[in-house]
């Protein structure tokens, strides 16, 4: 029973985490460049949302490979299966979509001069892989929460072959990462990302090692993560920096525990919404809106309205946020009874 009522908060948490992953991806960069708010909403969420999804993953790793682990073969399939498998035929799918669009006449006026005009393969997928695609930038987080996942693994198995305390070993991993990629990887890369996003991986965690912790909804966190909230606000409005070595190193080490906070605080909001169906429905179809509200959900549909036909934003945004939360929800129904059906016939 305890276990149920967690994975209940979780899926409230990726409820309201996926909303607002398609709600800033509704917000096209020209959107940005001409709208102050549109800018703020989007630098606002941005910094705290995919690190909360980082977290989340942590927790639902250590509660399933809590009391053993399984083997590396075994592990290795069942995450390719759920990560690779999807990640790279969507990325193909992508490729062969916009190749396709971007090449007949009647589509290609609609593509020239954006993100989205054509590309050779090897490109797309030296992007895909190492960088960002312009046709799919999101992939980045699927791509990188398997070699997370790995990483935590491999540090699993060693740990309990050697006999060692796996939560702190996993911990002094996660912080050198965590410097090695803000001090030595070009930013944007998905070395740097993978290097850079594994704390918050190693912090859920943590989260899911003490499970008390986890309904902990006291006064003083609601009011650290109001806080938090309040730093953020002050940072993204005034672009504040660091002037020397030192004090931007220290800035970051800050800057990574108000986010943590927050998202922490985000958590003690969930608990109190985990018994919402419609939105413990959606955190429990987020992988899947994730992976295929973009960009045929957002980015060309934005694009198409906003870019061309010069709609108001509110009514671009509303679109596309229905768009991209509706689309992959009957996408998945449709392919559920497609495939049922041909199981069971």
């Amino acid at each position: 029973m305890e276990k149920k009522k967690r994975m209940d908060w979780i899926d409230a948490a990726r409820g309201i985490g996926i909303l607002l992953i398609v709600g800033i991806h509704s917000i096209r960069p020209d959107m940005r460049e001409t709208q102050a708010i549109c800018k703020f909403i989007y630098d606002l969420i941005i910094v705290f949302v995919i690190g909360m999804f980082f977290v989340l993953s942590g927790v639902t790793y250590r509660v399933s490979n809590g009391g053993h682990l399984l083997e590396p073969g075994r592990f290795l399939y069942k995450k390719a299966r759920k990560l690779l498998v999807p990640f790279l035929g969507y990325a193909v799918l992508i490729y062969m979509t916009f190749s396709f669009m971007t090449w007949c006449p009647l589509t290609a006026k609609i593509f020239r001069g954006t993100e989205y005009s054509g590309m050779p393969l090897w490109e797309y997928l030296r992007l895909t892989l190492c960088v960002d695609s312009p046709y799919a930038a999101h992939l980045w987080f699927i791509w990188a929460l398997f070699w997370i996942m790995m990483t935590a693994y491999i540090c699993d198995f060693v740990c309990g072959y050697w006999k060692l305390p796996r939560q702190k070993v996993l911990w002094c991993i996660a912080v050198i990462f965590c410097a090695v990629g803000a001090m030595r990887w070009e930013n944007g890369s998905i070395i740097q990302r993978v290097l850079t996003h594994t704390v918050y991986f190693v912090y859920g965690t943590e989260l899911a090692a003490h499970p008390g912790r986890i309904e902990q909804d006291s006064i003083c966190l609601k009011a650290a993560a109001v806080m938090a909230g309040g730093a953020m606000c002050w940072y993204i409005l005034t672009d504040w920096h660091a002037a020397t070595w030192y004090g931007e190193v220290l800035w970051k080490v800050c800057w990574l525990l108000i986010r943590l906070v927050f998202i922490r605080g985000i958590f003690c909001l969930t608990i109190r919404l985990k018994d919402i169906k419609w939105l413990t429905y959606l955190g429990r179809e987020s992988f899947w809106i994730y992976l295929l509200h973009q960009p045929f959900c957002c980015g060309f549909v934005g694009l198409l309205l906003y870019s061309r036909l010069g709609l108001p934003i509110p009514v671009v945004c509303t679109v596309c946020v229905l768009l991209g939360v509706v689309l992959p929800l009957g996408v998945v129904w449709l392919g559920r009874r497609v495939y049922s059906k041909f199981i069971y016939g």
